[in-house]
């Protein structure tokens, strides 16, 4: 019984398939938080910037 015990959480700890998986997780986790991050430091910045933008599209419809 005891063996039978040892053996089980030895092929346990050697069982490393969703190892790989587990660090791409993480890695999109960490991106999706850089992310969040920088949309929310340069957020009105970006919104000034698409604003101007459009203005400048209309005036150019306007002008055709």
């Amino acid at each position: 019984m005891f063996t039978e015990r040892m053996k089980m959480i030895n092929n346990l700890m050697k069982n490393q398939r969703g190892q790989g998986m587990t660090e791409y997780v993480i890695i999109l986790v960490a991106i999706a938080i850089v992310c969040i991050a920088i949309a929310v430091q340069f957020g009105g910045e970006i919104k000034a910037l698409f604003e101007t933008a459009d203005a400048e599209i209309d005036t150019v419809d306007a002008n055709l």
